[in-house]
């Protein structure tokens, strides 16, 4: 509009300053000068009104970019933030459930703890109890073993040494005198039994006192039968067998109804004085054969060595009588000889046990009732005898038997029923524990062995392991087990 109005005064004074018809021309010319210019005026503007909107609107556009730009940059910080703060938030609900899982199992760790330690209290609570019941019953035993060993020194025949001497030796103790008791000639072992009654005349000849003997069986309450143990050591009974088994005990009542039809050859070694004891005797017996022991058919002979002492005293066996009842034996012509007995070493009887190996004669004795914490008995302890111990019928040892590392077998012994004496031809019978009835049992079934020519050493292997594996001092190699040939 401005620049009209201005078009508009330049014509007015055009046209005072130039002449009337001349003037009209240039009017005419000045107005479409004006308008040309006017026009060009507006499409100029109208040119500068688009380019103002279109740098208005590409402004418009870049403000719209830069906001669209900012609010996306907004909503990516936004949406990192919130996703920073849904990791925190999960970090921090793991760490949470963890550390619940962490007390969880800690408790439950705390808990497994607490049961193992009272537990192993209570283990050891059983164990120290355990203990104090072995350490007290191995004190009670330690006490009568020590009283023993102080009655040891009377535990022999008063004034009474033993020798075995030649006859030249005999000869020249008599030529000088020496104190000499009794002599006794040992044909079946050779030499002579020589006694005398001082130290100093018996020193020259390895004499050693006359040791006192002992049997190894108590009366036991609620008893089996012999045959019903068989099953634990492989026999099916009775075993027939003409196995001639030589004994050194006390007598045999040969008139008691187990031993109907058995032949049973004996002779008497106990002392003047003393009175038969045949209660020992006839148990260890019926262990062994007749129709209520493991055997049917064998024969026995028995050296009753053992009697008991004047008014009714012990029954008792020297060295002496023992000595004299294996001379006996070895002339028999037995194998095999049971010796339920214990007592202390004696170097004379030492000898005589070795001749007898020698000879091939298998030694079966039982190791004592004296105890676990005993001193090895002998003559299961002497080298060369088989030493036997007892168990019950479910293989626990018998508590008191003496252990040791010379111990061959174990055998049933505890809780059996075996023949009682009564001279009225009846089947009487009564329970007995002890090494001395698993020394019978053994050597029933050592006695069948031998006569098969078994092995000692195979019937050592075939025997069923008990306590530790291979030879103990408990067990020694374990349960005896009958010789299948």
């Amino acid at each position: 509009m401005l620049f009209r109005s201005l078009l508009i005064v330049m014509v007015c004074i055009l046209s005072w300053s130039v002449p009337y018809g001349h003037a009209k021309d240039a009017e005419d010319e000045m107005e479409d000068a004006a308008e040309e210019m006017a026009e060009d005026a507006e499409d100029d503007m109208e040119d500068a009104e688009d380019d103002a909107e279109d740098d208005e609107e590409d402004e418009r556009e870049e403000d719209l970019e830069d906001e669209l730009e900012d609010d996306l940059e907004d909503r990516l910080e936004e949406a990192e933030e919130l996703e920073d703060d849904l990791e925190d938030r999960l970090e921090d609900m793991l760490e949470d459930h963890e550390d619940d899982d962490d007390d969880d199992r800690e408790d439950d760790l705390d808990d497994d703890l607490e049961d193992r330690l009272e537990d192993d209290i209570e283990d050891m609570d059983m164990r120290t109890e355990e203990r104090i019941e072995r350490q007290t019953e191995r004190l009670h035993q330690l006490w009568e073993i020590e009283a023993a060993a102080d009655d040891l020194e009377s535990f022999v025949v008063a004034d009474q040494f033993i020798a075995l001497l030649s006859e030249n030796e005999l000869q020249n103790a008599l030529a000088d005198g020496r104190s000499v008791i009794s002599t006794e000639s040992l044909d079946s072992l050779g030499g002579y039994l020589v006694t005398f009654d001082n130290a100093r005349d018996a020193k020259a000849y390895d004499a050693d006192v006359n040791h006192v003997y002992q049997l190894d069986a108590i009366a036991a309450a609620q008893p089996q039968s012999v045959r019903s143990f068989a099953s634990l050591t492989g026999a099916a009974t009775p075993i027939s067998s003409d196995a001639v088994i030589g004994m050194m005990d006390s007598t045999i009542d040969t008139g008691h109804a187990c031993f109907e039809g058995v032949s049973i050859t004996q002779k008497d070694f106990y002392p003047s004085g003393a009175e038969p004891a045949p209660e020992h005797g006839t148990a260890m017996a019926s262990v062994i054969t007749g129709h209520c022991g493991l055997l049917e058919g064998a024969s026995l002979v028995n050296a009753a060595v053992f009697g008991r002492q004047p008014d009714g005293g012990l029954v008792l066996a020297s060295a002496r009588e023992l000595i004299a009842g294996l001379n006996w034996l070895a002339g028999q012509g037995v194998t095999l000889i049971n010796l339920s007995l214990s007592g202390p070493q004696n170097r004379v009887l030492d000898n005589v046990l070795a001749t007898l190996n020698q000879r091939q004669v298998w030694l079966v004795a039982s190791s004592g009732n004296d105890g676990a914490a005993a001193f090895p008995r002998y003559p299961a302890a002497t080298q060369g005898v088989i030493a036997v111990t007892a168990v019950d019928q479910n293989l626990a040892i018998y508590p008191r038997a003496v252990r040791g590392d010379h111990l061959d077998f174990a055998a049933p012994g505890v809780g059996v029923l075996v023949a009682a004496p009564d001279n009225a031809n009846r089947m009487t019978m009564q329970g007995m524990d002890g090494t001395s009835v698993a020394a019978a049992y053994a050597s029933a079934l050592l006695a069948v062995a031998r006569s098969h020519n078994t092995s000692l050493n195979s019937l050592q292997k075939n025997a069923s392991d008990l306590g530790e594996p291979g030879r103990d001092s408990v067990y020694g190699f374990g349960l005896i087990q009958a010789d299948k040939k």
